[in-house]
């Protein structure tokens, strides 16, 4: 039978809502910690009536343990891996599900990483896919009829995208991504802000002093206009060094990379070569979302397994609380990434000989 979106979570008071400790049934009940233990374990030797007294209380104020701590603590004392604690829940948005089976890529990257990390824990991993108009209390139901409370949160597609409208309270809940702005959870996302830096940086030494940045609306709504605040505070004359579009194949654009005469073009993805490819104003390209590492495209590689596997940790962390709902204060995961060399970003000097030579040969 399917649970209420309002059933208490186990281990918490129906009452009041608050977590009920296992101290707290130990001092109700006159008993030690560890004979309010002993008495939820069958195997453990104990008297019938004391066990039974234990278990009255514990009963009478709401309080179950919890399976992750159980099963985490056993491994401490017998010295054995964890075999299972519970299952995990990635929501996903339907755009993002269907393509996340081909090889690689940014929704592949993603599962790997939940699953990696839900593995580590000792977990599984139930993947939902929302319908295009999620009922949020039918969803509560289904996940908490099938004993889910922990809840990992997949980027949606677009920046206007909205959560689900849940019983949070029922759940503990963390984020991918910097998209959603409501409910406020725990998150893990690369820094976009240090990735720009590092990026920056690293041009400079190889002799780079022009660069010009290619940005898309959404993403740029996305991560907050990190990039543009990085590059516009590293760079003079940084603002008016960077073009905005909504897509890869705008008007315009290779008119404006010639008027500006970059040394280098740093695109917020890799897409943005295959638009530039071939063009004589582009002479070095960059990528701050290197997808596939193969020798071509030089730039950032945000490592999104390992982020996925971040949010995997701080929700069995959250779930080890006992924690549900919208944390006063929400933790943030931050990568910084790392670079990938490639075939498109030459170095900065001797790029810069030959355009010299080019020049004094057409003279």
């Amino acid at each position: 039978m399917g649970m209420d979106a309002s059933s208490p979570v186990p281990g918490s008071s129906a009452a009041s809502g608050a977590v009920v400790s296992l101290r707290q049934v130990a001092e109700a009940a006159g008993v030690s910690r560890m004979t309010v233990s002993r008495a939820f374990r069958a195997d453990s030797p104990m008297r019938a009536e004391l066990r039974e007294r234990v278990l009255a209380v514990a009963r009478e104020l709401g309080y179950e343990p919890d399976r992750m701590v159980t099963e985490l603590m056993t491994s401490f004392v017998k010295r054995r891996p964890v075999k299972y604690r519970e299952t995990l829940a990635a929501l996903w948005w339907p755009e993002r599900w269907q393509p996340q089976a081909a090889a690689g890529g940014f929704n592949g990257e993603i599962r790997r990483g939940i699953e990696s990390g839900a593995a580590r824990h000792g977990c599984g991993v139930e993947h939902v896919v929302l319908s295009a108009r999620p009922s949020g209390a039918a969803l509560t139901r289904m996940l908490l009829a099938r004993g889910i409370h922990g809840l990992i949160i997949t980027p949606p597609p677009t920046a206007d995208a909205l959560a689900p409208e849940l019983n949070w309270n029922a759940f503990s809940a963390v984020c991918i991504g910097t998209t959603l702005r409501e409910p406020r959870l725990h998150r893990a996302h690369v820094s976009h802000y240090t990735a720009m830096v590092l990026v920056l940086e690293r041009l400079r030494k190889r002799g780079y002093r022009r660069p010009c940045l290619l940005l898309r609306h959404d993403l740029e709504e996305r991560m907050r206009r990190a990039y543009a605040a990085a590059f516009t505070v590293w760079q003079e004359d940084g603002a008016e060094r960077i073009w905005r579009a909504a897509g890869y194949e705008s008007p315009g654009l290779i008119e404006w990379v010639r008027a500006h005469s970059p040394d280098v073009v740093i695109g917020d993805i890799d897409r943005w070569h295959d638009a530039l490819s071939g063009h004589p104003a582009v002479r070095a390209f960059v990528s701050m979302d290197v997808e596939t590492p193969d020798g071509l495209i030089a730039g950032h590689q945000q490592d999104t397994a390992r982020i996925a596997e971040g949010a995997v940790d701080l929700l069995v962390q959250a779930r080890l609380r006992h924690e549900t709902g919208e944390p006063p204060s929400p933790l943030v995961m931050i990568t910084t990434g790392r670079w990938v060399e490639g075939r498109s970003l030459p170095d900065g000097k001797s790029a810069g000989r030959t355009r010299k030579r080019r020049l004094v040969k057409k003279d």
